[in-house]
């Protein structure tokens, strides 16, 4: 596999903090720390790790459990020093750790807990910041000058480097797909009327894995007949019934990023008459309404697509069949280190498309206590178009 290019990250990011002024920059939030330092070694999301960027400095500190992997092997130590925290508390004692006090601006990621904020907002400015700032206005009252210490909140910083994948991080997306379209072709020849949606479930878990993956990317969706109609099913005890429409919904996580896939099949089988169970005409028209409206907003994804066009596309589509009122969710999202990244295309984003983003296209329809229909793709952005990186077939399939 591809190395991270870390240094390519930070530059994006100091040239951030330039343009706003900061000049510290603080993450807590466990997925951005991995980004941004390329410690893959994180088990928990329980803030045991914090990151401090300035614009010659970058200071990576974790707690005894970790301190060891990330001196020896997580992180590059030509662009980051690691500190040791010898007792201290992450992130209580950070602003005594590294000097807070000594920065005017810090930015914050605005995810951060409302507590820890204020912890280190109050721990980083000296008492006699008010004073250092007012004497600075009376020596130029024409500029606004920040208290030292003064920590302001950062919204996505990270999350819109994030959003733009380079080269080694869709290599690991390509694989993690890969992954997932082979196991749907092992569901396919498994599945069949008389088992549970968990049994569905649990054979999923366990053939991501032995192909390879770290695990499912997300607990994995399996939703069938009337349970179709819930966009976030939760696999029940439900036997599957011939006749029933069953949603898969799942992805695989293979060096740490993930992949994002639905397909919806039909459950077959034979009536008390012995004659075939096959799809009916309304469960025909809700699929065929899918796949054409994800052929529409598929069409449409390049790159400088707003997100609006892109879930207007297939959204039209789906109106025009008479079912607008059952498509309740946006179109996509962006795919990375997380299952749900930026950017996300729904009829309320302002988000523009760009090259590199790998974002999900999975229109749907779900009449209440009926059925659900979804289908989904994941693609990568480009400069005259998209790469679509999900293989698996979407004829509707009768297993």
């Amino acid at each position: 596999m591809s190395h991270f290019d870390i240094n390519s990250r930070l530059s994006k990011l100091r040239k951030r903090m330039t343009e706003e002024g900061v000049d510290a920059f603080i993450a807590l939030k466990s997925v951005n720390v991995e980004y941004l330092t390329g410690f893959d070694y994180i088990r928990d999301n329980s803030d045991p790790h914090a990151v401090l960027v300035t614009a010659d400095t970058a200071r990576f500190i974790t707690d005894a459990r970790y301190i060891e992997v990330a001196q020896t092997q997580a992180v590059d130590s030509s662009l980051w020093q690691v500190d040791d925290p010898k007792g201290k508390l992450i992130p209580k004692d950070l602003a005594e750790l590294w000097n807070l006090a000594d920065f005017t601006l810090i930015a914050l990621e605005d995810s951060t807990p409302y507590r820890i904020f204020e912890t280190i907002k109050t721990s980083a400015a000296p008492d006699l910041g008010p004073i250092v700032a007012a004497v600075n206005r009376i020596s130029d009252p024409t500029k606004k000058y920040a208290t030292p210490g003064t920590v302001i909140p950062a919204k996505n910083w990270v999350e819109e480097i994030r959003s733009s994948k380079d080269a080694a991080e869709i290599e690991r997306i390509k694989a993690a797909q890969a992954i997932t379209d082979k196991a749907f072709t092992h569901l396919c020849g498994f599945i069949k009327a008389g088992m549970t949606e968990k049994e569905v479930a649990l054979e999923l878990e366990y053939t991501i894995q032995k192909l390879g993956a770290e695990g499912t990317s997300f607990p994995p969706i399996v939703a069938s007949g009337p349970n179709g109609s819930l966009p976030h099913a939760v696999p029940t005890d439900r036997i599957l019934e011939a006749g029933d429409l069953l949603t898969l919904d799942f992805g695989a996580s293979y060096g740490g990023y993930c992949s994002d896939m639905t397909r919806t099949i039909f459950i077959g089988g034979t009536n008390e008459a012995g004659e075939p169970v096959l799809p009916t005409e309304e469960q025909r028209e809700v699929y065929e309404t899918i796949l054409a409206a994800q052929l529409a907003s598929l069409a449409t994804h390049h790159e400088g697509a707003t997100a609006k066009e892109v879930d207007a596309a297939g959204r039209e589509v789906i109106a025009e069949a008479g079912y607008g009122d059952y498509f309740i969710h946006g179109t996509g999202h962006g795919v990375g280190l997380y299952i749900h990244e930026l950017p996300n295309t729904s009829p309320r984003s302002e988000d523009k498309l760009k090259a590199g983003e790998v974002i999900t296209c999975e229109p749907g329809i779900y009449l209440p206590g009926k059925l659900g229909v979804r289908i989904e793709d994941m693609v990568i952005v480009t400069a005259d178009g998209h790469e679509n990186i999900t293989t698996s077939t979407k004829e509707l399939l009768v297993v």
